[in-house]
């Protein structure tokens, strides 16, 4: 029997397992002066364009997709000008810090965290007196509005998962033929949801969560939860997709993942899925509901056949 709204919860708790010790992988990041996105293996994980101060960590364990050597990267923008005295471009006084911890989920509460990594943004002295000693640190892209850094890091998990490693390098695709794809893809989650389909909903974004809970050791409880929290948003009557409009392509996962993105400098949509509805909460809040979707192309397949995996 296929995927359905009725059964994705029976068939994502079937696929995942549990081992004598779960590690769960997660970033803690800080950071003066600047915005970014933060990448897990060419995955975006975390996004922070409203210049936050994040207290909470990063989970990064849906971007591992097995044991072994594991990339992160963080893409840099000066702060918003109201924070960065004016100015465009990179004070020298640019902070940006990255740590990695892994800890067992099964034993959460516990004394088992342990500090993967430390990661601080690269600084360089120069003098600023006639002694040699008489020298200041600065941030390397002092005067720049860009930049870019990447390091590693050893992961060990008990499980693995194919995720998008099988798929074909989309970037040497005729990208004139691969974007008409990729916006049918859009424009089909956009009909499945104007048309509340839940069983193509869920078909769609299958294999992207089933991945995501078995690399979190999640229960059925947590699934069920999470499925509900995903597809009741489409009942409510509030719920009104936004223009699909202004966006453009980008590639991650080293060239085998593909998405649509929005061209804006609002903080709020910028560097968002293309695809995004708006709706009322219980309380009259507005909120948004972007539609995250990385699509890839299994090897040897036609176009016909691109799909989400994340």
């Amino acid at each position: 029997m296929g995927i359905t709204a009725n059964n994705i919860v029976a068939k994502t708790v079937q696929q995942v397992q549990h081992y004598p010790k779960e590690p769960i992988y997660y970033l803690y990041v800080a950071n003066s002066l600047c915005v970014y996105e933060i990448l897990v293996n060419d995955l975006p994980v975390h996004q922070n364009y409203k210049y936050e101060q994040l207290a909470t960590p990063i989970y990064i364990n849906r971007a591992i997709l097995k044991s072994g050597r594991q990339k992160i990267t963080y893409r840099l923008y000066p702060a918003p000008k109201e924070f960065n005295g004016g100015s465009d471009v990179f004070d020298s006084d640019t902070q940006f810090d990255v740590t990695v911890y892994q800890q067992d989920f099964k034993r959460p509460d516990a004394d088992t965290e342990v500090l993967v990594k430390e990661e601080k943004l690269p600084i360089k002295k120069i003098q600023v007196g006639d002694k040699e000693s008489q020298t200041k640190e600065e941030f390397v892209a002092k005067g720049q509005k860009y930049y870019e850094y990447s390091f590693y890091f050893d992961a060990e998990v008990p499980y693995e998962n194919e995720g998008w490693s099988n798929g074909e390098d989309l970037r040497k695709i005729d990208q004139d033929l691969l974007k008409q794809w990729v916006v049918k893809f859009y424009n089909l989650r956009k009909k499945t949801v104007e048309e509340n389909n839940k069983d193509a909903l869920a078909r769609q974004v299958f294999e992207g969560l089933k991945e995501q809970f078995v690399s979190e050791y999640q229960e059925r409880d947590y699934i069920k939860d999470a499925w509900n929290e995903f597809i009741t948003k489409y009942d409510n009557p509030t719920y009104q997709l936004q223009p699909f409009e202004n966006y453009k392509m980008e590639f991650f996962g080293d060239g085998r993942l593909v998405c649509l993105r929005q061209i804006s400098n609002d903080a709020r949509y910028r560097e968002k899925s293309a695809l995004f509805g708006k709706y009322k909460d219980e309380n009259g809040n507005t909120r948004a509901d972007f539609h995250r979707l990385y699509l890839y192309l299994p090897k040897g397949e036609g176009l016909e056949y691109i799909q989400m995996i994340r």
